[in-house]
């Protein structure tokens, strides 16, 4: 992870004070984007903080789209290919991107090998999280993956904080920890012991943290704008998928699919692209305005839409389990929200005092 390098980022240590509260009702639309952030200095302007909540918002939405668009495809078209199914959407995000920038529309960077190579470990990291998370589910119940998925976050507060300096508070951990907390509760009925299972989902913990992580770190030496990022993930994506589905004979099988010309089925794989495409750069554009540990949040708290949209579109049953999964969720996320209102106040009144 080029961990000699991402060290030097580090700025600050960690500081564990939730600090003092004031009152101030002006400029609230600045102070909302404050709080669903809290990564901005205290310098930042109100077009830089509203730009990070429409990030935030962009993302969610792109991400229960996505996931929608998925179900169509492998439930709905019955294409059990995950691997080649990524595949095409990488190959439609990079045609999309590319004629943007042609009828300039977007502005890519100017394709570089050297860049290629300092953006490989992102897509490697984000291929071997896929990998290993497919794998996990073979083993483990999806209760069990949520409660290791909801410990990654914190894996990845801390390396924010090593690596990059971002600030950890106390309310910032204790809302990660009733994250896990309120996972094992909805899930321990589901608790099991699995070796492999364990094993593969520590290597997809340790992938997802260095996929988040070395994003931050790509973003820095390459320089690359948010649709450069998208571009570049994209196309090295279809590099590796097109390798991963050669190998493991998916790629072939896929090609036989009764469907694959089909021209609902070829209209559900291009849709699925284009809300791929959008997604990715909404990825880019969160982890470019606010930080990893916030972007990990946000993950974790888009569960509760997509929940409730399941249960609307898909007649998902509303169990206690799904319940109290839903309610611990809004309470890490009233805490996170506290402790990033606190940290902002702390460097108002820093910057005051100075």
């Amino acid at each position: 992870m080029g961990v000699g390098n991402m060290a030097k980022a580090k700025t600050s240590g960690v500081n564990l004070s939730n600090g003092g509260a004031s009152n101030n009702g002006q400029q609230t639309q600045h102070r909302m984007a404050g709080i669903l952030t809290g990564d901005m200095s205290a310098g930042s302007s109100k077009k830089q903080a509203t730009s990070s909540v429409l990030a935030i918002l962009t993302y969610c939405l792109c991400s229960m789209t996505m996931i929608f668009t998925n179900k169509l495809v492998l439930a709905e078209h019955d294409f059990s290919y995950p691997s080649v199914l990524l595949l095409f959407q990488s190959a439609v995000a990079v045609v999309i991107l590319k004629l943007l920038s042609v009828g300039q529309v977007i502005e890519l960077e100017r394709f570089s090998m050297a860049t290629v190579r300092r953006w490989a470990p992102v897509t490697v990291f984000f291929g071997l999280m896929l990998y290993t998370g497919s794998k996990t589910l073979v083993f483990l119940s999806i209760p069990i993956v949520t409660v290791f998925k909801n410990m990654t976050n914190l894996l990845i507060a801390y390396g924010d904080w090593h690596f990059f300096g971002q600030t950890v508070t106390r309310g910032v951990i204790v809302s990660f920890m009733l994250m896990v907390v309120g996972s094992i509760l909805t899930g321990f009925t589901d608790l099991e012991f699995n070796l492999q299972g364990y094993v593969w989902m520590s290597l997809n913990c340790l992938s997802q943290a260095s996929y988040v992580l070395y994003a931050r770190y790509a973003k820095t030496t390459t320089q690359l704008s948010e649709w450069g990022m998208s571009f570049y993930n994209n196309l090295l994506c279809v590099v590796l998928m097109s390798a991963s589905s050669v190998f493991t004979g998916e790629l072939f099988q896929a090609m036989e699919f009764k469907n694959l010309t089909a021209p609902s089925f070829v209209v559900s794989v291009v849709l699925s692209g284009v809300v791929g495409t959008g997604l990715s750069f909404a990825v880019f554009w969160v982890m470019s305005t606010t930080s990893p540990t916030t972007y990990s949040m946000v993950g974790s708290l888009n569960k509760i839409p997509i929940t409730f949209a399941s249960v609307l579109f898909f007649h998902m049953n509303m169990t206690w389990k799904t319940m109290v999964s839903i309610a611990v969720g809004l309470g890490a996320g009233i805490v996170y929200t506290h402790a990033k209102i606190q940290m902002k106040r702390q460097r108002e009144a820093q910057r005051v005092s100075s």
